[in-house]
């Protein structure tokens, strides 16, 4: 069990580093390949996700062993799980058999954001702990924007400026986005729903992007099948936030799993449409 103390003395350095890490990001955008990678392929997969999963570059290697290197000297490493993106030697560190606490890394989530010179990419950090959110550091450092948990709350750092974030007074009742996994069907229900569907398979909006949109409000959920921990830390901040939930097709709360992929899951502000749930096929 991490104690509070800990916990927070982890957050302070982690950020930290992750700010370092994501300044040397930025400063080697443009600069360095899409060297690939062999990915997992699903079915439903368009080229665009497929080269989406498949992006990678140096950079992600160097970020995550910097990371790796901060958390194993700020965590039990031996008693913690380790869910990252990358195979680099820094995982060592860690435990490869599941454990009540587990640290998920995404060193530059959005690469082929990132090797295409756009702004969305960002530097990701979780702590999970018995089925439940300790911290999520996500930082976007295109953009100098830094979410995170701290003592239960949920903050946005903007060159240097903290503010709390709350649940948005207004929200977009009929736009929700949902990723390709969810399949044509369900798809076609929310839109019978009279739901307008953002598909990520579309290519026009990242899953962080949307999760920042249903923080201001843009849309009534986000909805997503079998997506890894690691990708939607920003919907983790959501669960944290006043009448913020995670939740899964039945409405129940999400019990987070120890890495890996989450079956399915919704992230928005209560009330939880029950028209979206009787949507979605489950």
């Amino acid at each position: 069990m991490i104690s509070k103390t800990n916990l927070n003395n982890f957050i302070d350095k982690m950020k930290e580093t992750v700010y370092k890490a994501g300044g040397m990001a930025l400063e080697h955008q443009g600069k360095v390949k899409n060297l690939e990678k062999g990915a997992e392929e699903l079915f439903g997969d368009n080229d665009f996700i497929r080269q989406q999963r498949a992006a990678k570059t140096i950079i992600d290697d160097k970020v995550q062993e910097e990371l790796l290197l901060a958390a194993s000297k700020l965590l039990p490493a031996s008693e913690v799980y380790l869910d990252a993106e990358e195979e680099t030697p820094g995982k060592k560190c860690f435990s490869a058999e599941p454990k009540s606490t587990a640290l998920v890394i995404d060193p530059i989530d959005g690469t082929l954001l990132y090797v295409s010179g756009k702004d969305g990419f960002s530097v990701c950090v979780g702590l999970i702990e018995d089925g439940a959110i300790l911290t999520s550091l996500v930082y976007f450092p295109a953009r100098q924007e830094f979410y995170f948990i701290k003592n239960g709350d949920v903050y946005c750092e903007t060159n240097g400026k903290l503010r709390e974030l709350f649940a948005p007074k207004v929200r977009n009742e009929s736009l929700v986005y949902v990723n390709n996994r969810i399949g044509k069907q369900t798809a076609n229900k929310l839109v019978k729903g009279g739901f307008k569907v953002i598909n990520d398979a579309d290519g026009l909006v990242s899953w962080p992007d949307a999760l920042i949109g249903c923080v201001k409000g843009e849309y009534n959920a986000c909805i997503f099948h079998t997506p890894q921990i690691r990708d939607v830390l920003v919907g983790a901040v959501i669960s944290k936030m006043s009448g913020g939930f995670a939740c899964d097709w039945l409405g129940s709360k999400i019990i987070w799993p120890n890495g890996g992929r989450i079956p399915r899951i919704i992230f928005g502000f209560s009330p939880i449409s029950e028209k979206v749930l009787s949507c979605l096929e489950v």
